[in-house]
């Protein structure tokens, strides 16, 4: 874990390009807001998968949202907690039900938002993981770190995941565990390559055509990281006695909402899902969520656009 201090971290700051200074500044503002949300959904219940937006996550939220982070560079009268004290770092926040806007400092979280003290520490916990990560990307910066030093060849027809490809993008280098994860998936597609390529050889070698058949069928059955029973896409209207799901459904696909698993955990907050998760503390309803779905992308009505191993899967209206 790299932790840089306050004359490190400016230092850094200032040898970088517009575009990678506004990319972090960006990480970190919106790193701020996803991992207060995060935590907010969580101490509902809900399950929030790393793929959700904080858009996404905060229709889970009735309360407390991080509405901003200031980073000023200095100690700045402009941006005072509400104590009076001047603040470099200014958090606001703004209670969704009544409005309310509050502007303090980290230390002040407890006592102008009513939170408790474990979910302020919950809280820190995330902030404090995003500003390692910023101190990493930093670092890496400062010591000229190329992707291509630790991946020496990525396939042109590899989908890189929208968060690695935005990093590549601007000129920023890679989070260890996304370069971990950018290793991972060249494994797997090279995998599947191989396996293309011997399905498409003339010679029917039964012990290459069992391994294949055996590795699509584990692909099927593992899509949802669970044992899967087979399941019509009829359950959600029986358990309702009407398609209210499926509108649903489709209303929150209207209002952006990618998420499978944001869209399972609106289902049970909003529209009576059942509650029911596996103990991975996935909602037992995602496999049929996503099985009706994939019928609107049979349907043309929808695009699948991302597939995040089996964790989530990420789908847009056309």
């Amino acid at each position: 874990m790299i932790t840089l201090d306050v004359k490190e971290r400016d230092e850094l700051l200032n040898i970088l390009s517009t575009e990678q200074r506004e990319f972090i500044e960006f990480y970190v503002k919106r790193g701020k807001k996803t991992a207060f949300a995060n935590v907010m959904a969580k101490d509902k219940g809900m399950m929030v998968p790393d793929s959700a937006t904080v858009e996404e996550m905060e229709m889970l939220i009735d309360d407390w949202v991080l509405d901003d982070y200031i980073d000023n560079g200095f100690t700045n009268p402009d941006t005072p907690c509400e104590c009076g004290k001047p603040l470099r770092y200014q958090y606001i926040v703004r209670h969704l039900s009544t409005n309310q806007i509050r502007r303090f400092g980290i230390k002040h979280f407890e006592e102008h938002t009513g939170l408790s003290a474990l979910l302020i520490a919950s809280i820190k916990k995330g902030f404090n993981q995003i500003d390692y990560e910023r101190d990493e990307l930093l670092t890496k910066i400062g010591d000229g770190w190329s992707v291509l030093d630790h991946v020496s060849n990525i396939p042109s027809d590899l989908k890189i995941a929208k968060d690695i490809q935005n990093h590549l993008d601007a000129n920023v280098p890679l989070l260890e565990r996304q370069l971990n994860r950018l290793k991972r998936d060249i494994i797997t597609h090279q995998e599947k390559s191989e396996l293309n390529n011997f399905e498409s050889l003339p010679i029917y070698n039964t012990t290459v055509t069992a391994a294949a058949e055996k590795y699509e069928e584990q692909d099927s059955l593992d899509l949802f990281e669970e044992t899967i029973r087979e399941v019509s896409l009829q359950s959600l209207v029986q358990r309702t006695g009407d398609s209210l799901f499926f509108h649903a459904i489709n209303r929150y696909l209207d209002e952006g909402v990618s998420s499978a698993r944001i869209i399972c955990e609106l289902l049970i907050k909003h529209n009576g899902a059942e509650k029911k998760r596996y103990i991975t503390g996935k909602p037992r309803i995602y496999v049929e969520v996503c099985q009706y779905l994939e019928q609107l992308v049979r349907d043309e009505k929808v695009m699948i656009t991302e597939v995040i191993g089996k964790e989530d899967r990420i789908y847009q209206k056309y």
